[in-house]
């Protein structure tokens, strides 16, 4: 007998690697910021990524540029 599958069991798994918050990490995270900040405005013109994508990268910018991160936690999905 075989267990019907549910969407969640589809999805792929979420992967986090988390990384102290530290002087030098926080200051390569403001570097990747601004760099991946810059490149999503150039592509921008093709791909219309919403408002709050920049909002969202701008605030991680101001805060790693503070040195005020407290976690870094960084997630995604492969396929």
């Amino acid at each position: 007998m075989t267990t019907p599958t549910t969407e969640r069991e589809l999805e792929p798994p979420t992967e986090t690697v988390e990384l102290p918050a530290t002087e030098t990490v926080q200051r390569a995270l403001h570097e990747a910021t601004a760099h991946l900040y810059d490149e999503l405005a150039v592509a921008d013109e093709t791909t219309e990524l919403p408002p709050k994508v920049f909002d969202e990268l701008e605030e991680l910018y101001v805060a790693t540029g503070e040195e005020s991160v407290t976690t870094v936690r960084i997630s995604y999905e492969r396929e």
